[in-house]
């Protein structure tokens, strides 16, 4: 009888030992799978270049409204080709295409800084850029940014310079 209590104990054991590494193993590659969803497997600043452009190329077509975050980044960046500052994160075109879908989107949604952004865009589609400085850094401040204040407008060849690198 102490033989097969024994080898009972024993199996018993071993059976529980065995389930906690089987438990261990499946929290680990639960962990691990669910980390690296957070994280993502690429996160070089080139897929992020390519997702703002292609995010930028799908609002300009129309076939994607903004959330007001990414309506502000999108007129931010546009600042970006008008304005002197001492960091500029990020660039997009400033075309005429792109002013007229950013009006469109406003009529189609209802963004609390709305009057901001039809001030400001309805300049600019009247080919008024002198707002741009100001605009920049209203942008910035609806942002609760802080580095990268606009100091003054680009002269139209500092302009020309900085399209030719960004957009060329």
């Amino acid at each position: 009888m102490d033989k097969f209590l024994n080898r009972l104990l024993i199996g018993i054991s071993i059976v529980g030992v065995l389930g906690v590494i089987v438990v261990g193993v499946l929290i680990y590659q639960a962990m691990t799978s669910d980390w690296k969803e957070k994280v993502g497997t690429e996160t070089s600043l080139d897929t992020d270049i390519e997702n703002e452009a292609k995010l930028e190329a799908k609002i300009t077509e129309g076939i994607y409204v903004p959330t007001e975050a990414e309506f502000q980044w999108i007129v931010h960046r546009m600042t970006h080709q008008k304005v002197a500052a001492d960091m500029k994160d990020g660039s997009t075109e400033m075309t005429p295409e792109r002013i007229d879908e950013l009006l469109k989107t406003i009529d189609e949604t209802d963004y609390v800084h709305e009057d901001v952004y039809l001030r400001i865009l309805d300049e600019w589609n009247e080919g008024n850029f002198e707002n741009a400085v100001e605009t920049h850094n209203e942008i910035l401040s609806l942002q609760n940014g802080t580095i990268g204040v606009a100091t003054q407008l680009l002269t139209p060849e500092e302009e020309q310079k900085f399209i030719e690198q960004n957009f060329r």
